[in-house]
């Protein structure tokens, strides 16, 4: 009876290791906000900005972040020119909002701004001319930007960023919206990290406005989190259909109304689908990866390690997560290639084909596996057991390496370190029993 009780003890624990492995926390996280903002409400910093903001449209662009956008034509009698006010919770990132001739984010003009840590904020133009930071020289784009006193600026005031420029031209309908991440400031040469989050909108310019262009307007705000769409057009979760009512001076704060005023001719609308909830190109490789070469892998080790005596329930046990493992791994794999490559990830580019090389053998090696009287069995064991060895080590070191170079913050790696830390524990326990029966 004890021996049957020790036996179910050890796969309780190593059941709870491969749980633990498919539980770690996967949370896209979301910018939270110590001050706000509302249509309702005066702007905050109108004083600080460079042009005229009474009478502006006003309207919720993405509800999850908290974006809310002003803009209106300029009040001088015949000008072309257009006033642009981003509000947005200060995250430690930047924020930008682009003009696009197709809806996507590629081949947009876009405004981004940010603000140091010193307090010293900075705004420019880009062009995004692709999907990677060096494809998105600043100071290019195609928007008539003024200059001098009304150049493009950023305040930060209450938590929260205000970014505000003017140009002339008739403004593009499709927007783009974008959170930069936390911590990842443009250095001196001013290229932008990719995006945490982005989602995608559009606005209905009125006619026959002045003043701030007013009007009233309806809009369709974008929901959700906001994830990561290369292009604009793709994203999950969460369309976002709630309807927000613009007209004159009534207005809910909730639904950002007031605070404009309304054209006789026409109206302003707006409209934001969500990519909510959906991870961006880097964090999707870093989960697969943590899945996979982090965890589903080692768990498989430890069940042809352990789970020997229920003959034959190990073997397809660890097969099964093993080539799982693998699957997962190499779409891992696959899609940190496909990332931005201005970082310096070549060595863990490296590490990485290195792991990929190692299952690679492990799974060509199942293929040639001797019969157990074979006299070549005790050298495909040993084979078999230190490739895999190599490729556990490599996988989960690689992991952290990752995780540092995607600066997601130490609590990405102290909850894996505990995690590792776990495991490696119940792996001695169970070796030591192990070596004991």
């Amino acid at each position: 009876m004890d021996r049957i009780m020790r036996q179910w003890r050890s796969l309780l624990l190593l059941l709870l290791c491969v749980v633990g492995s498919s539980s770690l926390p996967l949370v896209s996280s979301q910018t939270s906000s110590s001050s706000s903002d509302s249509c309702t409400a005066a702007l905050a910093v109108g004083d600080l900005i460079p042009f005229n903001t009474t009478g502006l449209n006003c309207f919720q662009a993405w509800s999850s972040q908290d974006f809310i956008l002003r803009f209106g034509q300029d009040a001088s009698a015949g000008s072309n020119v257009w006033n642009f006010v981003l509000s947005a919770p200060d995250a430690g990132g930047y924020i930008s909002v682009g003009f696009s001739p197709n809806g996507g984010m590629v081949g947009s003009s876009a405004v981004a701004g940010w603000v140091a840590s010193g307090g010293v904020g900075t705004a420019r133009q880009y062009y995004l001319g692709g999907t990677s930071s060096r494809s998105c020289p600043p100071g290019q784009g195609k928007l008539s930007l003024s200059t001098g006193a009304a150049a493009p600026t950023i305040v930060s005031q209450g938590s929260r960023l205000y970014l505000a420029f003017q140009f002339s031209g008739q403004p593009r309908t499709d927007l783009v919206y974008a959170v930069g991440p936390a911590g990842s400031l443009p250095g001196t040469n001013g290229f932008l990290a990719q995006h945490q989050y982005m989602t995608s909108g559009t606005i209905t310019l009125p006619t026959g406005t002045s003043g701030g262009g007013g009007g009233g307007s309806t809009s369709t705000g974008g929901g959700g989190g906001g994830g990561d769409s290369d292009d604009g057009n793709e994203g999950g979760g969460g369309e976002g259909k709630g309807k927000h009512k613009h007209s004159g001076g009534d207005g809910d704060g909730d639904e950002g109304k007031g605070g404009r005023r309304k054209s006789p001719s026409s109206s302003s609308s707006a409209t934001a689908s969500g990519a909510a909830g959906v991870l961006s190109s880097k964090r999707r490789h870093g989960v697969l990866a943590v899945v996979s070469w982090g965890a589903m892998i080692p768990a498989g080790v430890a069940m042809a390690r352990f789970m020997k005596r229920f003959e034959p329930l190990w073997f397809y046990a660890h097969a099964g997560v093993q080539g799982l493992g693998f699957v997962v791994g190499a779409v891992a794999i696959v899609a940190g290639f496909r990332l931005d490559g201005e970082d310096d990830v070549g060595a863990h580019k490296a590490v990485g084909v290195a792991v990929l090389v190692c299952a690679c053998l492990q799974v060509m090696a199942v293929l040639a596996r001797p019969i157990k009287e074979a006299k070549a069995r005790k050298y495909w064991n040993w084979y078999h057991h230190y490739v895999g060895r190599a490729a556990v080590v490599l996988g989960v070191g690689n992991v952290f390496y990752g995780m540092s170079l995607a600066k997601e913050g130490d609590e990405w790696s102290y909850v894996y370190g505990i995690f590792v830390g776990v495991c490696a524990v119940a792996y001695l326990v169970l070796e030591e029993w192990r070596r004991r029966h």
